[in-house]
């Protein structure tokens, strides 16, 4: 019993002390801060685009028919005047075959003419054919050089049709896209090739109108190919539109694509990424030294009265502004010269005392 008694009192003594000694010590929270002050920032803005070329050329026949051949595949690399696809000629041979028969006829005409011509001058000369026998064989001589003239044109045209039954690629390039198929009856405004002819690519997107004007022929902007894992490659703005168009007034601004590889095909989606440079100098915080009240106001935590590294926080509500490269911007309720906890924050008190962690500042 006087154990017992022993043990009951010497714990009651050591929680008494314990009492006395948590009450005569404060507690200091080391926390990290910063010294605020106006920063001059950079906006990074996003837009969506889609990969495009002004060296895309729509080839066609010149002549109707049916295709018999395509020589040419999508994806293929070709050459100034390789054969990419035929028609089937057997009707312009005829045709050409027939000019070059009549022209024979023709010629064999203006043969006979020119004979009776030479003959009837001489005689009427000697005069012993009348005027009009010798007209009318200076007519027929004349008829028929004409005839003739018009026969060879007919060749020359027949030759041409024929040859353009074979589509030629204009230039060096690629076969971008088949558009249409053998034994396809086709016309002169039938498209068969979409041709790629190595030109310039570029990312045409549209920006607001509070964002146009920041922009400058030549800036330089970064570009992200989505479905090749987000690449990034270098660009500059080389267009800017003068007109709004689409909703919401924007307006059309080309960037073209610096030393594009070849897996950056015409057609993908891309991610244009244009930084503007904002000369008005801002306050801005890190996130994290931002809390949210119950009453959903914001407010960050200042600390006041400091001496010899030590000091006191205090709430301070505060209104947001842009989240920037330098952080999240402030527009009410700091000035230059806060102090600012920017870590620490969320196990903090009202005037609660607090410690600058060493190298912090």
């Amino acid at each position: 019993m006087k154990n017992k008694f022993l043990v009951v009192t010497l714990l009651l003594v050591l929680l008494a002390c314990g009492k006395e000694k948590s009450n005569s010590t404060e507690e200091v929270k080391s926390v990290v801060y910063e010294k605020v002050e106006k920063k001059e920032y950079s906006v990074k803005r996003a837009y969506s685009g889609t990969v495009n070329t002004e060296a895309l050329s729509n080839l066609s026949f010149r002549v109707s028919g049916t295709i018999n051949n395509r020589i040419a595949q999508l994806g293929d690399t070709v050459k100034t005047g390789q054969i990419l696809a035929t028609l089937d000629p057997i009707e312009y041979q005829l045709n050409y075959q027939q000019a070059l028969s009549n022209l024979d006829k023709g010629s064999a005409n203006l043969a006979e003419s020119t004979a009776n011509f030479k003959r009837s001058e001489a005689l009427y000369l000697e005069n012993s054919i009348s005027k009009a026998s010798y007209d009318s064989a200076t007519a027929n001589y004349k008829s028929a050089i004409s005839s003739v003239k018009a026969l060879e044109d007919a060749v020359n045209l027949a030759k041409v049709n024929l040859s353009y039954t074979m589509l030629t690629a204009p230039s060096d390039g690629t076969i971008g896209q088949v558009k249409s198929e053998v034994n396809q009856n086709v016309s002169p405004n039938t498209v068969v090739f979409v041709l790629n002819t190595f030109g310039e690519r570029y990312v045409e997107f549209n920006v607001s109108q509070s964002v146009v004007g920041d922009l400058k022929l030549g800036e330089e902007v970064q570009i992200e190919i989505t479905s090749l894992n987000n690449l990034k490659i270098k660009g500059t703005i080389t267009n800017i539109g003068t007109l709004s168009v689409g909703y919401g007034g924007t307006y059309p601004v080309k960037a073209k694509i610096v030393d594009p590889l070849d897996t950056v095909k015409v057609g993908m989606t891309a991610k244009v990424i244009v930084t503007t440079d904002n000369t008005n100098k801002v306050i801005a915080v890190p996130l994290t030294s931002i809390l949210t009240a119950p009453n959903g106001d914001k407010y960050v935590y200042i600390v006041t009265n400091l001496e010899n590294n030590i000091g006191i926080v205090k709430k301070q509500v505060v209104t947001l502004g842009a989240t920037t490269e330098v952080g999240t911007e402030i527009v009410t309720g700091l000035n230059n010269g806060d102090y600012v906890v920017t870590k620490g924050s969320s196990v903090l008190l009202e005037d609660q005392k607090v410690s600058l962690l060493k190298g912090a500042e």
